[in-house]
């Protein structure tokens, strides 16, 4: 994790002078700039060599960007302003990104319909009274532990970037890793140490209009702009009701506790599974949802990795992110495109797109922006330099160039 001759800069040497969402949007896209556009011209050659009709995809897309609350689509409109690329298939990229990889995946080499995906695991120090040390096999005066492998189809036009957020007026700042020139995010830490991360679950309703119904990565940017504590991201989650949200499982940790929800709109039911060691992949374990091959066979393998190990740090999340039993490929934890399918995009293909560890009531990170297997580890804190690269998405961009 030693990046000591790399370029490296903090935030307030990149990001300056600006006090809004859209500000603070607008100078992001600048630093992003040139991985987006080269990914928009990328899409733009695959929708016209396949003859993709964007219409359905757009109508979709701006849809579901009425349901946005004001200040996030204030700062999706000042990032679109800076991009010099087709709008329509910006908006695509930003609001209907996995629906367009279905219309881009050739033959059969896919994972699944609308492919999603991700394994996370939390781990919780639980005291216990006669021996006053942890039953979790984690130190009992750290924070819980959060992992996500964020797997997602087209790797290969997804670019990502370390997302960094100072506080704006009465909302909170977070760190994160997630995919350049958009306005989701789908796990962070925030300055007061919550962390929120999530799998997809395919058990939505269809009887919700999608200007009703907060998508995934609306609901952990709000929890993390507005929450301090698990208890509070817990409070704004009901006061929104459960049909429309969007289906997920949805770890939750502050410095003292960890939970993870499983969020079924379909059922109007919340799910808690507060055990001090938890995984899920893509498919519920307390309600119905679709269950695939591939996520109960990732999920099992994590339980496995989880039970077999005495003590579990940030080292050890790291190595189970790794994981290639079952693989690598579509069933193994670092998820890799099967062999000869997709490429070079892997548009059909979930393949993991960046790792990310968590400590709930800490600023530190841990990150890699692709396959864990192949990338050395990147420790990044909140309000700390970061390497440029990483900030800019050039490390990204530079690998698939």
């Amino acid at each position: 994790m030693n990046e000591t001759d790399v370029d490296t800069t903090a935030y307030s040497d990149v990001i300056t002078d600006s006090e809004t969402f859209a500000g603070r949007a607008r100078q992001r896209a600048v630093l992003e700039r040139e991985a987006v556009e080269w990914a928009i011209e990328e899409l733009e050659s695959a929708i016209t060599a396949q003859n993709v009709d964007l219409e359905p995809l757009l109508e979709y897309a701006r849809r579901s960007r009425a349901s946005l609350p004001e200040r996030h689509r204030r700062a999706y409109e000042a990032m679109a302003e800076v991009f010099d690329v087709d709008a329509d298939v910006y908006e695509v990229y930003v609001f209907a990104y996995a629906e367009l990889c279905e219309e881009l995946a050739e033959g059969e080499g896919r994972s699944e319909k609308h492919p999603q995906g991700c394994t996370n695991a939390l781990v919780t120090p639980q005291q216990t009274e006669a021996s006053g040390g942890s039953d979790s096999g984690t130190d009992a005066d750290t924070g819980p532990l959060v992992l996500k492998n964020r797997d997602i189809s087209g790797r290969g036009t997804r670019p990502k970037s370390i997302v960094e957020q100072p506080p704006i007026d009465d909302y909170y700042g977070f760190l994160t890793v997630d995919t350049c020139g958009t306005i989701s995010i789908y796990k962070g830490v925030n300055d007061q140490g919550l962390v929120a991360a999530n799998t997809y679950i395919d058990c939505n309703r269809d009887d919700v209009a999608p200007e009703t119904q907060l998508r995934n990565g609306t609901v952990i940017r709000m929890l993390l702009e507005e929450c301090a504590t698990v208890a509070e991201a817990r409070s704004l989650l009901e006061a929104h009701p459960t049909r429309q949200l969007m289906s997920q499982t949805l770890f939750l940790a502050d410095g003292t506790e960890g939970v993870l929800l499983e969020i079924d709109p379909a059922a109007e039911r919340i799910a808690v599974d507060d055990n001090p060691v938890v995984t899920r992949t893509n498919h519920f374990v307390h309600s119905a949802s679709t269950e695939t091959t591939s996520s109960t066979t990732r999920r099992q393998r994590a339980l496995e990795l989880l039970d077999s190990v005495d003590w579990i740090d940030r080292d050890e999340l790291w190595t189970i992110a790794q994981d290639h039993e079952n693989g690598p490929g579509d069933d193994s934890i670092c998820r890799h495109p099967e062999p000869e399918t997709d490429k070079p995009h892997a548009f059909g293909q979930l393949t993991t797109a960046s790792t990310a560890v968590f400590e709930g009531g800490s600023p530190v990170i841990d990150i890699a922006t692709g396959n864990p297997c192949e990338l050395e580890r990147t420790r990044c804190a909140f309000g700390d330099e970061i390497p440029t690269d990483i900030r800019t998405g050039q490390r990204w961009l530079e690998r698939r160039r």
